[in-house]
């Protein structure tokens, strides 16, 4: 069971096999209730990656909403943001971590939607860069809004004037002290205007986010952690949005996703686990202590 803070208390319903409640005003969040009381090594493998997930939701602080288009009506973002990436990128916390609130960027999906993806590679360099193409445009200091929105429009077809094109990083930092890892969450939004000649890009949004990288809009630099470009749309009854999951590029990844570091959260929270001898490659029999 976990209590969650912030802005998720009022959270409630369930995404896959995670319950959320209300208690004495806090959400608390728990496995579905089952007959078998026992844990299999693949439940309890599953369970451990509920903590990563909500930590980095609580690191964006909803500032991707609203970000699912089409969701249960029951269904809060954050209900869909879990059923969408507990089955994603494992990352297991210990019980420690998770309490701590370690948080490791991996490639989760954080919007989706009915607007085509925005595709996101590495450029010169290594340097984040999606598919806007951005023509002949060099983004500068005196790049204005009305210069950026012509290229957009001019060179993509799927944009129009009053589009939004949204880009958020999550940056992996590490405590100097304790070595527990976290994510340092920023996003940046522009609202396309072809009207808006005196607004400067660099007013709006940073050039970590907004910079032309080989004719295409990309980041500044690399980026140790992730990145995506979001584009979104207002309908007339709904925000359309693209399908959209982090590119990644974080070393520390690597390292909380091991059967060794799987194993050691599981154990965190009073799993037992035993290796079956004549099985090749086998954890089984882990029972809930």
């Amino acid at each position: 069971m976990s209590i969650l803070t912030g802005f998720m208390r009022k959270q409630r319903g369930s995404a896959g096999d995670a319950t959320f409640r209300i208690v004495n005003g806090q959400t608390v969040m728990s496995e579905k209730v089952t007959t078998n009381k026992s844990k299999s090594f693949a439940q309890m493998a599953r369970r451990v990656r509920w903590a990563n997930i909500v930590n980095l939701w609580q690191a964006m602080k909803g500032l991707d909403r609203p970000s699912f288009e089409t969701k249960p009506r029951t269904w809060s973002d954050f209900n869909a943001f879990m059923s969408a990436n507990i089955d994603g990128a494992p990352v297991y916390l210990t019980k420690n971590e998770a309490g701590q609130g370690a948080c490791v960027v991996a490639a989760y999906q954080v919007t989706r939607g009915s607007l085509p993806s925005i595709d996101v590679a590495a450029g010169t360099g290594g340097v984040p860069v999606c598919d806007i193409a951005l023509g002949n445009l060099v983004i500068d200091g005196d790049t204005t809004l009305k210069e950026f929105s012509d290229a957009v429009v001019d060179n993509n077809t799927n944009y129009v004037q009053g589009d939004q094109i949204s880009c958020f990083i999550a940056l992996q930092e590490q405590n100097p002290v304790t070595g527990i890892p976290y994510v340092n969450f920023k996003a940046y939004e522009v609202t396309l205007d072809q009207r808006d000649e005196d607004t400067l890009l660099a007013d709006i949004v940073s050039a970590e986010g907004f910079s032309s990288v080989d004719g295409k809009l990309g980041a500044s630099g690399t980026v140790n952690g992730a990145i995506c470009w979001v584009h979104s749309r207002k309908g007339s009854n709904r925000v359309m949005v693209s399908t959209q999951d982090f590119y990644v590029n974080n070393a520390l990844l690597a390292q909380y996703q091991t059967s060794a570091k799987r194993i050691e959260a599981i154990q965190s929270y009073g799993g037992q686990v035993s290796q079956l001898f004549l099985v090749p490659n086998t954890n089984s029999a882990v029972a809930a202590g």
